[in-house]
């Protein structure tokens, strides 16, 4: 079964038969002088809900290799600075009170510094020299930031 000849007020179903024969259905509710028909509209069969997905067995991050990602238009680019830039530009905002309607709040950028410091403790000694000294001076420069404007 295919749908042709969708419109503006038309709906019309078109069906082969076994016989090769060609079905149309008119779905439209009104007749042309704008009348309700009483016909009661034959429904199309609702289509078919997929199926559900099974859950991805949990993994021992130590027992199994890391896996990459598929990648896909909103993982392709994404890395270790990308997370510690993100979060950083949150404590920024936060303590300089860059986010409109909000002000300064600095026990929120607080918490975003700290959770930098928590991201620093669990990959100690697993990231590159890059990753490292990039997430040195981040954390230098928010919490320097963080002491001038609470003074």
């Amino acid at each position: 079964m295919r749908k042709m000849g969708q419109g503006r007020d038309v709906e019309v179903l078109v069906s082969e038969a076994k016989d090769g024969k060609v079905k149309v259905v008119d779905r439209r509710w009104f007749t042309a002088e704008g009348e309700l028909k009483n016909e009661p509209q034959p429904q199309a069969p609702a289509p078919q809900p997929p199926p559900p997905e099974t859950a991805a067995p949990m993994i021992e991050l130590d027992d199994q290799p890391r896996r990459d990602p598929e990648p896909g238009p909103a993982t392709s680019a994404v890395g270790f600075l990308d997370l510690v830039d993100f979060l950083a530009q949150q404590a920024a905002a936060l303590v300089s009170g860059q986010i409109p309607g909000r002000g300064r709040d600095p026990q929120m950028a607080r918490f975003f510094i700290d959770l930098l410091v928590v991201v620093q403790d669990k990959t100690n000694g697993q990231l590159s020299t890059e990753e490292a000294s990039y997430l040195e001076d981040v954390l230098y420069q928010l919490r320097s930031l963080f002491v001038a404007t609470t003074r």
